[in-house]
């Protein structure tokens, strides 16, 4: 690991010059813990490097030996994130939650006894149960136990006896490494060898290279529908001359105050007939009034529906292109391209996800928006029937959501006035008394055609927050 690549230098202060004191993996869990003596003169620093191999959720944490006390991350976990845990520099570390049931307690287990002899037998069975079990060593347990008709149990207690004595055989099973040799396959000769086959190279190269033209291909295949579609609407678009001609003869009729119609015919001044659809729950005037309105529109909706067809076609052109390039690229470089596919799809689903958690006493939690946008994302999708809402009246402020997380209870009065504070201080006010209202999530409805973050409520109760009180 090059520690200057790293963002904090908290990395290279702590193990530049540090000696390794210990190596231990907890369990059989994906963790691997370096213990530091401290190379500085003075002060006790020594700490400790956590790897945590977990797939997408991987990360590298360093912390102070003593107090368990995070001092850098390679990947901060905030609260919004993960319910369980928050990784941060200065937050105390707390491992993931265990994975199953740790070596040692396999064979002698009923939960897992049970689970085999009453559920069907797949591989999902076997890696949510035992800890350290992942989806491929599962599968050549159930083939191993299928191929020799030996019970899954024995299976499990011959892999557990194996962890627990420290007798592993490296072994290349048809769909990857395992611990011990297990039905089909090939010893493994140098298990810490990083060379990979020449075989195994082509067919890693031709998974990537599939997975980059799916992704490009659906890509591509969503942009001509949607062209599609964008075209259609062109081509059905109304003309601003038309629209004014039916509002014109609309308001023309005798009596333009009809409703219940679908359809209306009507002549214009050169004899030509027009067959005008309308609202059936508007009257003829009302409807009049709508088409003058589109007649206003009109230039605008065809730009915008012009401007969607250039975007299309724009990005079809350079998808038609990466599709012809793809064959001719590396691993190396099919690989930055789903990285950064997944690096984009990843922070769009950021952007989307709710606001982070305002933590109150007793392990409560609140959200608060800080727009339009967020107050409508707290209230209708981060609120749950059940939690309460919280509004300043009178103000245009935040709508702030008290969780309760499960809780059967209701939430302690203090609890509700931490919740009013934060609405009150979140209401563009500075000082003076601000009567918070708050009601139970279902209560709270949207305006009708009103704006985002725009509601009506019912069923409120008040609670008065004196700002100048506060510190």
């Amino acid at each position: 690991m090059n520690m200057t690549e790293l963002p904090s230098p908290a990395w290279s202060h702590h193990i530049d010059g540090a000696k390794v004191q210990d190596l231990n993996q907890p369990g059989a869990d994906r963790i691997l813990r370096i213990c530091f003596k401290s190379g500085l003169l003075y002060g006790n620093s020594d700490v400790t490097l956590i790897f945590e191999a977990a797939g997408r959720n991987a990360n590298v944490i360093l912390v102070r030996s003593d107090d368990t006390r995070i001092l850098a991350c390679h990947r901060k976990v905030p609260s919004a994130r993960s319910r369980y845990r928050t990784i941060a520099p200065g937050q105390v570390y707390m491992p993931p939650p265990s994975s199953g049931l740790s070596p040692g307690s396999w064979a002698s287990s009923g939960e897992l006894k049970n689970s085999i002899e009453n559920q069907k037998h797949t591989p999902a069975l076997l890696y949510r149960l035992l800890e350290g079990v992942g989806p491929v060593t599962a599968q050549a347990l159930l083939r191993h136990a299928e191929v020799h008709e030996t019970s899954l149990i024995q299976v499990v207690a011959e892999l557990e006896n194996a962890l627990l004595e420290k007798n592993f055989t490296p072994w290349e099973g048809p769909d990857g490494p395992l611990p011990i040799e297990l039905d089909g396959g090939k010893p493994i000769d140098n298990p810490l060898s990083m060379k990979v086959a020449e075989e195994d190279t082509t067919l890693i190269r031709e998974d990537r290279f599939e997975a980059w033209t799916v992704i490009l291909r659906r890509r591509l295949s969503f942009l001509r529908k949607r062209l599609m579609s964008v075209e259609t609407a062109l081509n059905g678009l109304v003309s601003t001359e038309k629209y004014r001609t039916w509002g014109s003869l609309l308001l023309s009729t005798e009596d333009n105050s009809r409703k219940g119609l679908k359809e209306i015919e009507l002549k214009d001044w050169n004899g030509c007939v027009h067959k005008i659809p309308l609202k059936p729950f508007r009257s003829l005037k009302s409807n009049a009034a709508r088409f003058f309105r589109k007649a206003s529109n009109t230039g605008k909706e065809k730009r915008n529906l012009e401007e969607h067809k250039r975007s299309a076609l724009n990005e079809i052109k350079t998808l038609e292109i990466s599709i012809s390039e793809a064959p001719a690229l590396t691993v190396d470089e099919l690989e930055t391209q789903l990285r950064n596919h997944k690096k984009i799809v990843r922070d769009q689903d950021d952007r989307r996800k709710r606001t982070e958690a305002i933590l109150l006493s007793g392990g409560w939690r609140c959200f608060a928006g800080r727009n339009a946008r967020e107050n409508e994302e707290v209230t209708f999708r981060t609120g749950k029937r059940g939690d309460l809402w919280f509004h300043a009246r009178g103000y245009p402020g935040a709508h702030v959501v008290l969780k309760l997380d499960g809780r059967m209870d209701n939430p302690p009065g203090e609890i509700i006035l931490e919740a009013a504070i934060e609405a009150a201080r979140k209401c563009g006010a500075s000082s003076g008394v601000i009567p918070v209202d708050y009601t139970r999530v279902q209560y709270v409805n949207r305006i009708r055609k009103g704006k985002p973050g725009q509601v009506v409520y019912t069923r409120e109760k008040t609670v008065f927050v004196d700002l100048d009180k506060l510190s």
